[in-house]
């Protein structure tokens, strides 16, 4: 009997990263999933019968300062503080508005994908053409009625993966993708699923296979499409495009927020332990000597009423106190410590100026965040570049043998505010400028670089001139003024 084909197989680079992706995804979340994770990231302090309920004051008390979250929603707002610059075709107007035909914009779906990267390093856009009996046209595209699709998947949708030599170059081969879909939906309540998209090159060409999971026959083919471009020929590369840290390609990567989240899930256990002492030492425990059982039953009647307004009677040489536990500063610290080092990580962008650090460490520390996110969005970009050109291809926007050199592109921001050069460095550019160490156009790559300076180097050129031709007139007019209204000289 052949062995069952594993369609769900999961590829050994997920399987070693899968585990932080959803760390790193459960930090972003927030408190509500951290708690429900329960022991998995709150061990239980207790050993005795008491376990449970001691752990459900321990949970409760616990607090998830969510710094993940917040270092991952910083730096998406510091790349999309401008919004990308789109150059292309008008007849990608349509898809700009609903990339995905669900409703999703470009935009929207590119801050998506910038923030899957920087939790995952990972992500991808597949493009999805739909099954057509004929090549689609431009007029399809621009009315919406027929168009490919760009479909964002994260890291962990994507399970499986394969590349190939074609000549000097490496290809995608096989990507896998697990989906949810609606299996059924009776208006009230939707039953969602799970089936599985793969993509291959089969004898050069592209070719889609769509496979479900029954309960009877185990993965059962659903469908199988060949995709066909505007001229009716079928691909020979997979449209799915990789997008990482440092390159492009199907190579998994470290997450650049998983050190982040570890100090976040050590600083939340001990908020927990510092809330549970903070709560113990500060309830004092009450105490009494020299009282016996019949003073007890017989004159206290069985309890001991306590305040400003109970009067306490006892017995020749008793005693009533409190006992006050001396609370420990450890936990407090600790926690301290955790959050000065995330702060480090980037995680409190908003409180780095509080951060007491020397100016060459600041530079190194922002020269070192800005490049790795500068790397990002610049990757995210060439993968939009060439998942529009995918789409051109399609609707024969762009001519066969112009491949990904011509056609749309997609330019996210790579000059953020943490980039600004200084006061001092720009007195230091202008001093260079001004003694002939840097030309023109370096001193303005310099201050664009540093977030200064915007506006194209001919039109400040333009402006100069203009502004000095007019002072210099200023001048003349003055010193002729001047000379007509000197007295004569008899």
């Amino acid at each position: 009997m052949p062995k069952e084909i594993k369609i769900d197989t999961k590829h050994p680079e997920y399987e070693k990263y899968l585990s932080d992706w959803q760390k790193v995804e459960d930090c972003i979340a927030g408190q509500e999933t951290i708690k429900e994770n329960r022991e998995l990231y709150l061990p239980s302090p207790g050993h005795k019968s008491e376990k449970e309920e001691r752990y459900k004051s321990y949970l409760q008390r616990a607090t998830f300062l969510n710094f993940t979250g917040e270092t991952r929603k910083n730096l998406i707002g510091q790349c999309f503080a401008i919004d990308p610059v789109f150059t292309g075709p008008e007849e990608f107007e349509m898809i700009l508005e609903s990339i995905d035909g669900a409703g999703v914009s470009a935009i929207q779906q590119a801050k998506c994908a910038l923030g899957n990267v920087l939790s995952d390093a990972r992500a991808g856009l597949f493009i999805d053409y739909p099954t057509t009996d004929a090549p689609a046209s431009l007029q399809d595209t621009e009315q919406g009625n027929i168009t490919a699709k760009v479909i964002l998947h994260d890291a962990k949708s994507i399970i499986n993966w394969d590349t190939m030599q074609r000549g000097a170059k490496t290809i995608t081969s096989f990507v896998m993708l697990e989906e949810d879909y609606i299996e059924s939906d009776n208006g009230y309540d939707k039953e969602i699923c799970k089936r599985w998209r793969e993509l291959r090159l089969i004898d050069d060409i592209y070719v889609v296979k769509l496979w479900k999971l029954t309960v009877d026959e185990g993965f059962m083919l659903e469908s199988e499409t060949m995709p066909l471009d505007s001229t009716g020929q079928p691909f020979n590369e997979i449209p799915f495009e990789f997008i990482g840290v440092d390159a492009n390609n199907a190579t998994c990567e470290r997450s650049l927020l998983i050190d982040i989240a570890n100090v976040n899930i050590s600083h939340y256990v001990n908020s927990a332990d510092y809330e549970e002492m903070v709560h113990v030492t500060g309830q004092p425990t009450p105490w009494a000597s020299g009282l016996d059982q019949n003073w007890i039953d017989n004159v206290l009647e069985g309890e001991m009423r306590l305040g400003s307004r109970a009067v306490i009677p006892l017995p020749i040489n008793a005693q009533v106190g409190f006992l006050q536990v001396e609370a420990t500063t450890l936990p407090k610290e600790a926690m301290d410590q955790k959050e000065e080092h995330a702060r480090q990580l980037g995680a409190k962008l908003v409180e780095r100026k509080e951060v007491a650090i020397t100016a060459t460490e600041k530079n190194i520390d922002q020269a070192s965040r800005s490049s790795i996110l500068a790397s990002v969005a610049s990757n995210v970009s060439d993968a939009y570049h060439r998942a529009f050109n995918w789409v051109a291809q399609y609707t024969g926007v762009v001519n066969e043998g112009e491949g990904f050199e011509q056609g749309a592109t997609f330019e996210l921001n790579t000059e953020f505010a943490i980039n600004k050069i200084t006061n001092e460095e720009r007195a230091a550019n202008r001093e260079d400028f001004n003694a002939g160490l840097i030309d023109f156009e370096e001193a303005r790559t310099n201050l664009k670089e540093g977030g200064v300076a915007s506006k194209d180097d001919e039109d400040v050129k333009e402006a100069n001139e203009a502004r000095d031709e007019a002072e210099f007139q200023r001048a003349q007019e003055a010193f002729q003024s001047q000379n007509n209204n000197a007295p004569d000289n008899e």
